[in-house]
């Protein structure tokens, strides 16, 4: 991506991981632990693995970035011209090292593998971007647990709730986020060592012991076996990160929805430059929500490469493989530039109690009718309840007058209901339910999380 646009959508940390240089150190770091390990079941002489080790050390140096991207597209893939010069490296130091280098593997092995390696790292990122994201919104779930507004369903006013419970409901899909990041680590970091056709041949019988060993070296999980055409593992990680981003793609369509100007419930924290507009000087935009709306109408596409790349041919893909090296990189650096937009927000929400207070009150009560109507349905039945408060309802409309006034005019509900008993009903933060149980719950969780 250009570097224009990077700082509204990506994160450094994340970018720096999926960039060329770190890709090329990735896969030195797992020619190392080929030779290393390949030495320790006396594949190759433990010398020719020393010698590699030493050369690698500064090898990213000496590499020639310009011929491997031309190279590259000639070879079809990066490793092999990555090879060629890898080797040429370690040959001006040791010529008989140089034999040894990428011994029994192939292409994939290595791309695959610095893969791995680089979403493992990756995700030691994002997770800890989710573990503050969460912190965060327990924090403001427990502060504003009291602090009524109304809730909206299909665009429309519905019900009032607490501006505690949207940031609980937040936090208990970052609470799951995390979750599927814990349960899918051992299944996806796994290493992916299987020579020409998954068969290892090229090792003799000491295949095995290899992959074992190749895999405690870079703290990878050991494969039952190859898994060059089977991209499930990809898969399962993307889909994760796509989830993630939806998730905070919700957020930030409500936070914008409530910086609306006739709605001006919350609004996104101000800087310098910060949202305004280039004619308008009145303006304050969701930029923060711009970007992270923008990732979550991105990814999709990209995740919708990565399931198509599952269906590959026989033991090796052509083009599948090829089509997951565009889409993982920007689907980690959008999910890592999702969370810190989200995070910042969430962190410096400013909140206007006042216009949560205005809204409640536009309706001029009938956000309140349900629980008249509940409340008279334990005298008169549900749906003659329904039937009676509707009827309220349209001529409160028709007369532009508070629905209160319209009820307690109503013989048919003042037989039933006090005066004060109506008082009582038209009071939202008295039609709550159980959303502060809920956030108890949510709190709760978070507590054992912790401990």
């Amino acid at each position: 991506m250009s570097q224009l646009y990077a700082s509204l959508f990506y994160q450094p940390e994340v970018t720096d991981i999926f960039s060329d240089r770190a890709l090329l150190n990735y896969m030195i770091q797992v020619e190392v632990a080929l030779a290393k390990t390949q030495a320790q079941v006396e594949v190759i002489p433990i010398s020719a693995a020393t010698i590699i080790e030493q050369v690698a050390k500064n090898a990213l140096e000496a590499i020639d970035f310009d011929d491997l991207a031309v190279a590259s597209g000639l070879a079809g893939n990066i490793a092999i011209p990555f090879v060629k010069q890898f080797t040429a490296i370690v040959k001006q130091q040791d010529q008989d090292a140089s034999r040894y280098v990428h011994w029994g593997a192939t292409s994939q092995d290595i791309i695959d593998t610095a893969m791995i390696l680089q979403c493992r790292d990756a995700l030691l990122l994002i997770e800890k971007q989710l573990q503050f994201a969460y912190r965060i919104s327990i924090k403001q779930a427990q502060q504003y647990r009291n602090q009524v507004m109304i809730g909206r369903t299909w665009l429309q006013q519905a019900l009032p709730i607490t501006l505690g419970h949207k940031f609980a409901r937040w936090a208990a899909a970052f609470k799951r986020d995390l979750d599927r990041l814990q349960a899918m680590k051992s299944r996806v970091l796994t290493a992916q060592l299987g020579g020409a056709v998954g068969s290892l041949a090229s090792l003799g019988n000491q295949g095995s012991a290899v992959v074992q060993a190749f895999a405690a070296e870079l703290n990878l999980t050991v494969p039952e076996c190859t898994w060059h055409g089977e991209r499930d593992r990809i898969t399962e990680m993307a889909a994760t990160l796509t989830i993630i981003v939806g998730n905070t793609g919700k957020m930030a369509k409500d936070w914008s929805l409530l910086m609306q100007t006739e709605i001006a419930e919350v609004y996104e924290p101000t800087a310098k430059g910060r949202g305004g507009s280039s004619t308008m000087p009145h303006k304050r935009n969701p930029v923060a929500a711009a970007s992270v709306l923008a990732a979550a109408n991105r990814i999709p596409a990209l995740m919708a490469s990565v399931y198509q790349s599952m269906v590959q041919e026989h033991e090796r893909a052509l083009g599948a493989w090829h089509a997951e090296w565009l889409a993982i990189p920007e689907i980690f650096q959008l999910c890592a530039g999702a969370l810190e937009r989200t995070t910042d927000v969430l962190e410096n929400m400013q909140v206007n109690p006042d216009a949560m207070q205005r809204n409640l009150e536009c309706t001029n009560g009938l956000i309140m009718a349900e629980a008249v109507m509940m409340a008279l349905a334990t005298k008169i039945g549900r749906l003659n309840a329904h039937q009676l408060v509707e009827q309220a309802c349209q001529q409160a409309v028709n007369q532009q007058q508070h629905l209160k006034i319209t009820l307690s005019e109503m013989d048919e509900v003042n037989v039933h209901l006090s005066p004060s008993e109506l008082n009582e009903i038209f009071k939202p933060e008295t039609y709550l339910g159980n959303i502060q149980l809920q956030i108890d719950a949510v709190l709760k969780a978070a507590q054992g999380d912790s401990a």
